[in-house]
């Protein structure tokens, strides 16, 4: 079934029967009883009491000179009072969530009681998703194999986040690009809106959400043993980890979507990126199009010129970004 379309209002009550009645007195306020019914598709009866109901409510008022003898206060004037007490109350909302929660993260061993302690790697996932599920507007991540979960096992969550305004900014080490599964999952993040660069060595494993708790991963034990992460809430620490994420951000290169050119590419160039995003050789998209692997180079560089990018993996990310892929 589909939804019928969500319209403001004007009145203090939620009532269409009353806000037809207003709207239609705001735009015409010579109607008589008659035509007021006729517009409205009401009675004269019906009509007539949606008017009582807006003269006793202040939405109109006694005028003299007009033939239903009332008429409406500009729309301004009558929804002041009541927006202002919901703007008031949508503020009191937001500060009650935010005070629950910090609770919420306290209880998880990360709000502002709770500046530093260490925890194992099932402690450290169960964080990280609640840290994603509770976060209000960023989330940044530095991130580096070896990866704790299965790669693009946290996609679904961090795309759910996307879509409620979450901003998320990732650094991935250079190695990460050389994986298959992780290539993959950073391509279905970026498209998304994920915004994402890389570096040749990244100083550590981090993830900042909002301002409130990072996840610091400090050692990998044996294959048969947990790692180990610290949770930090609110302090001078977690200042300077936000710090550290923001320096390397800005000696990181961009994977895609930043300082796009306004460029679109053919059939064949498309379906050249999505082989190369599918990690393909060069060998193996010459023989996909019938051309010497020469020709593939040089058809390559094209692309990779066009689109501003260094790298095949930052063009895929862009083709991505524009739903190419």
């Amino acid at each position: 079934m589909v939804e019928p379309e969500r319209t403001g209002r004007i009145l203090p009550v939620d009532d269409p029967v009353l806000e037809k009645v207003y709207a239609e007195l705001a735009r015409s306020p010579w109607h008589d009883p008659r035509t007021l019914a006729a517009a409205t598709k009401l009675t004269p009866k019906e009509a007539r009491e949606a008017l009582e109901r807006l003269l006793d409510m202040g939405a109109a008022e006694p005028a003299a000179g007009v033939p239903l003898e009332a008429a409406v206060r500009p729309p301004g004037a009558v929804s002041a009072a009541w927006v202002g007490r919901l703007e008031e109350q949508v503020l009191l909302s937001h500060r009650a969530v935010e005070s629950l929660t910090q609770q919420y993260l306290a209880a998880r061993g990360a709000g502002s009681t709770s500046t530093i302690r260490q925890v194992r790697a099932e402690e450290m996932l169960r964080l990280f998703a609640a840290g994603q599920d509770s976060c209000r507007f960023s989330v940044r991540g530095i991130a580096a194999p070896p990866f704790a979960q299965t790669l693009g096992a946290n996609d679904e969550r961090q795309m759910k986040a996307m879509d409620r305004g979450v901003a998320y900014r990732t650094i991935y080490a250079a190695e990460a690009l050389n994986l298959p599964a992780a290539r993959a999952s950073m391509l279905r993040t970026l498209a998304r809106g994920e915004e994402g660069r890389f570096i040749a060595r990244t100083p550590m494993k981090l993830v900042i959400f909002d301002e409130d708790m990072a996840l610091v991963p400090t050692a990998t034990a044996a294959p048969n043993h947990s790692s180990e992460s610290l949770v930090i809430g609110r302090s001078a620490l977690l200042d300077g980890f936000i710090s550290l994420f923001e320096t390397v951000w800005e000696m990181a290169m961009p994977l895609g979507g930043e300082g796009e050119t306004d460029v679109d590419l053919g059939d064949q160039e498309r379906e050249l990126l999505c082989l190369m995003a599918a990690g393909s050789t060069d060998l193996r998209i010459a023989r996909h199009f019938g051309v010497s692997p020469r020709t593939v180079e040089r058809r390559i560089r094209t692309v990779l010129d066009r689109l501003g990018a260094t790298s095949r993996f930052q063009a895929g990310a862009l083709a991505a970004r524009r739903g190419w892929l």
